[in-house]
């Protein structure tokens, strides 16, 4: 079999394992929005139930509560005391992962098809009955101290948290969902206890479930489980977007062999119309810096672009530097190319093919096609809009990403961590 049949091969073998986001159909049980998207293909079973509005729904004194929240639910509850739940746990081989966000908290479940029923009883324990038991409490909150204090001696990690910082001043995504370690250690248990209770409601809540698994099955269990708990009501309107009216460079003096810039900019909505134009131009810079910055010029190993995730989004661009004056010039350049020149249609088609190639890889387990679906119904596109990504994709035209570049990249908010001998301001003037 020749290579190019090799890989036909398997990009339709990606793809039917991806389909099932284009087969989901949803139910609500008091409020709660279940999506179920089967797939016969595999045994796995994956289930995520999200908290919506994760931390821009906080203020700055609560931040950090839900990672530490969910991280301490995922310890014991009511009917599986710590031991008894770890056991259980590892005797069938399920993962039960917490998560927090600035859009959304969760808790991740995957396990094989036989033992979703059992594996489902305590997935559902946790977020209803979490034993909040006070040594579990200073467990936790140690170890999540310890990340809050590893993280600003990472370059790349304090260079995040600062970006975002700079970015989402005075905006509801200015709330770290790691929080602080005033705000960490701030809490009580009562509070960790009354906060999880509190998000526990039927409009406040998304289920989503991929696997070998029925809509029939799935609603008993959800109804047996989360028949009974308030419905809630429905959350405010979206965090507002971000708009800056010059450019800006933040300076973190630190003496580093290199330095660590990052530069944002707003973007497109999550699963917006003008987000699927602005997702390939992002993929074209990333190659196109690579290509530029690090074979061209070896100016720095790791040039790179790219949309944050967010549901009101941010682009970015990142590099590590010894001449950032120099390096930014490049970069920023390659930027200007996409507005002021349409890339070819057969540039984009490469470029497109590549990153379906990247779709298909980072969408072929359950767990992903899940947090894939949540992410858009979550996003209030609706996860009827994840099943036509791939056509979206398609439709995009060299116009389209001309224009998309031409509106977004511009008044980048730089922020820069090391000591350069000397460096020009103008420099990150864009």
């Amino acid at each position: 079999m020749n290579v190019r049949a090799t890989i036909v091969l398997t990009l339709a073998a990606c793809a039917c394992a991806a389909m099932p986001a284009s087969s989901a159909e949803s139910f609500s049980v008091n409020g709660l929005t279940v999506i179920v998207s089967p797939n016969a293909a595999t045994d796995i079973v994956a289930a995520g139930m999200y908290f919506r509005g994760g931390s821009s729904v906080l203020d700055a004194r609560q931040a950090g509560i839900e990672a530490l929240a969910l991280s301490v639910a995922t310890r014991a509850t009511k009917n599986y005391p710590e031991g008894v739940l770890d056991a259980a746990l590892e005797g069938m081989d399920t993962r039960i992962v917490p998560a927090a966000g600035r859009d959304y908290a969760s808790l991740s479940l995957q396990c094989v098809r036989e033992n979703f029923p059992r594996s489902w009883k305590i997935f559902a324990d946790m977020i209803l009955n979490p034993s909040f038991d006070s040594a579990d409490v200073e467990l936790e909150r140690e170890q999540l101290l310890a990340r809050l204090r590893q993280s600003k001696d990472n370059p790349d990690q304090y260079l995040s948290a600062l970006a975002m910082e700079a970015f989402y001043v005075d905006n509801p995504y200015a709330v770290d969902p790691s929080g602080s370690e005033a705000t960490v250690k701030s809490f009580s248990r009562e509070e960790l206890q009354g906060f999880m209770k509190s998000k526990v409601t039927g409009h406040g809540m998304l289920l989503v479930v991929v696997g070998n698994v029925t809509r029939g099955e799935v609603e008993g269990m959800v109804r047996e489980s989360f028949g009974n708990i308030p419905a809630g009501s429905a959350l405010a309107a979206a965090v507002p977007p971000v708009s800056f009216q010059a450019p800006s460079v933040k300076i973190v003096r630190r003496e580093l062999p290199t330095n660590y810039i990052m530069g944002c900019y707003g973007a497109p909505r999550y699963g917006s119309a003008e987000s699927y134009p602005m997702i390939l131009a992002e993929s074209i810079l990333q190659d196109r810096l690579f290509e530029e910055v690090r074979t061209k010029r070896s100016l720095s190993y790791a040039p790179g672009a790219g949309l944050g995730g967010l549901f009101t989004n941010y682009g970015m661009i990142y590099v590590t530097a010894v001449r950032p004056d120099t390096t930014l010039a490049v970069m920023l350049g390659e930027m200007k190319k996409l507005q002021d020149e349409p890339v070819t249609e057969k540039a984009l088609e490469d470029q497109r093919n590549l990153y379906l190639t990247r779709y298909y890889l980072n969408t072929e387990t359950n767990q992903a096609q899940v947090n894939f679906i949540a992410r858009y119904e979550l996003s209030g596109a609706g996860y009827a809009e994840a099943g036509r990504y791939l056509e979206n994709i398609r439709r995009v035209t060299p116009e389209a990403i001309r224009d998309a570049c031409r509106k977004y990249f511009h008044n980048l908010q730089f922020v820069l961590i090391g000591a350069p001998p000397e460096i020009r301001l103008g420099s990150f003037s864009y």
